[in-house]
Formats: C-alpha cells, structure tokens, sequence
C-alpha cells in the first residue's frame, strides 16, 4: 500500500483536505456566534435595558459570558496552528479542531436558543419565554445533536444513474 485512500490522495493531503473544512465549517458558525454576542454587548446600551429585573439581568450577563467564550473557543483552533505551525503535527491540530468544532457547534445552538429564551421572556414573561426558548432548545437537540446521527450516509443509498448516462 503506498499510503493513499479511495480519493487518491496521500495522509498529508487527506489531512490538509480535513484541516481546510473544519476552517470553512468554523467561518460558517463564527459569523452567527459574532451577530449574536454583538446583539448582546450593545443590548445593554438600549435605554429599557435598566427597566430589566435582576433576574433578567442574571440571564442576560450568562449569555454574553458565553458568547464572548464561545468566540474565543472558535478562534483556538487556528491560535494552536499558530502554535504548532512547521512541527508537522497537522494529524495533532486536525483531531483537536473537530473536537472543538463539535462543542462549538452545540455552543452555537445554545446560544440561539438562549438568546431567543431571553428575548421572549422580556417581551411575555419567564413562563412563555421558557416555554418557548425551551422548544427552541429541542429543536437545537433535534438538529444539531440528534438528526446528523440518524441520518444514513448517501455513499450506502444506490443513486440513480445521471440523465444522459449510460
């Protein structure tokens, strides 16, 4: 074996393959994690921000914790590259950066969630804002943690011969 998979490419290039999709995958759930922890950093300069109840403030300071968190969890992938960049360690950074991509992934869905909990529950009340920020949650359960492990790979789904092909 000459160290090359079904796509003919070498554990290097595999690697480097690996390394740039998580980079797009994390540029994709960056954006939304920075909109969401802008919306939260300027929210107190809004003048019904000091009408809140402490409880609402509470909830509030837990989310803009964790989406300054969040931020600084999705740039540590590239801060090790930087770190370990030229000690030809890519399998090292490329096993880390999925790991963190997983938890990011999650932590983005939390943070909508959240941010969707808080806002409903200004506006109607803790009752309906729970209610629906925790239908939220589900959803974000649903999709993010759930369906990408029940959904059947298409490399095992026959696919139908292309028009014109035969």
């Amino acid at each position: 074996m000459d160290g090359r998979n079904e796509r003919n490419e070498s554990v290097e290039e595999r690697l480097d393959r690996n390394w740039n999709e998580l980079m797009q995958e994390l540029r994709v759930m960056q954006t939304g994690a920075q909109i969401l922890a802008a919306f939260l950093v300027v929210l107190p300069f809004q003048a019904g921000f000091t009408s809140l109840e402490q409880a609402d403030r509470r909830f509030y300071l837990v989310l803009l914790v964790f989406s300054a968190l969040l931020i600084v969890l999705l740039v540590t992938p590239v801060a090790v590259h930087r770190h370990l960049f030229g000690q030809r360690v890519k399998i090292t950074t490329v096993h880390m950066g999925h790991v963190i991509s997983k938890l990011v992934v999650i932590g983005v869905g939390v943070l909508v969630a959240g941010c969707v909990w808080f806002v409903v529950q200004v506006l109607y009340g803790w009752a309906l804002g729970a209610l629906i920020g925790g239908l939220v949650m589900l959803a974000v359960v649903f999709l993010l943690v759930v369906l990408p492990r029940i959904i059947k790979p298409t490399s095992s789904i026959p696919l139908p011969p292309a028009p014109g092909i035969e």
